[in-house]
């Protein structure tokens, strides 16, 4: 099973993916963990070009090349392998992240990413959880730390960027689960591991 987690910076993703999978661990299932970009070798290099700090001007164009490279890197040599073992694969954050940031936030076409994602061949989570905080709170949350250059987009960029992924949860209801991440850490928790077991159990049916 593949689980995605998604959401602006501060949103408590982290937090939560290290809660899912301990709790996944202790009732007996193999978890791998992942994070977008990253995760492989080329993808943690593609990571640390793709939010180092620069003068030079990065098109959203660029990004998604990049995202996409560290995508289908870690599709071939981490994911696929993983669900074919039957292990419960996390994400954190996957393809949604790219329509939400680059789309939404920067403006690139929606089509043009949608093109590069079919001719990928990349597999759509399972199950995932968007965390939903608002800009402002998110600004509020990283405050306190030394930013990468998304982070230091101006709020209304994270304004926008949540409006995508807000349309993206509503458009696809039967995979996203949306989340106020305001709530208690112990209370959403509850919700994850809930929602997640019940679509294990789905899934075995």
């Amino acid at each position: 099973m593949f689980i995605s987690f998604e959401g602006i910076e501060g949103s408590g993703k982290s937090t939560q993916i290290q809660l899912l999978e301990s709790s996944l661990k202790e009732l007996g299932h193999n978890v791998k963990k992942l994070r977008e970009p990253g995760t492989t070798v080329l993808g943690e290099k593609i990571r640390e070009i793709f939010l180092e700090e620069t003068n030079e001007t990065i098109d959203p164009t660029t990004e998604a090349f990049l995202l996409y490279a560290s995508r289908k890197h870690l599709d071939q040599n981490i994911l696929r392998k993983n669900l074919a073992k039957g292990h419960v694969v996390i994400a954190d954050r996957y393809a949604d992240a790219t329509i939400a940031y680059q789309c939404y936030g920067k403006g690139l076409s929606k089509d043009f990413i949608g093109y590069i994602h079919e001719k990928s061949e990349l597999l759509t989570p399972d199950l995932t959880f968007y965390m939903d905080i608002s800009a402002e709170k998110s600004k509020e949350r990283i405050s306190n730390r030394e930013m990468d250059r998304m982070e230091s987009e101006p709020l209304e960029f994270f304004r926008k960027v949540r409006e995508g992924y807000q349309e993206i949860a509503s458009n696809n209801p039967d995979r996203v689960v949306c989340l106020d991440a305001n709530r208690g850490i112990e209370e959403l928790k509850k919700e994850i591991i809930d929602r997640t077991l019940k679509k294990i159990n789905a899934t075995l049916e």
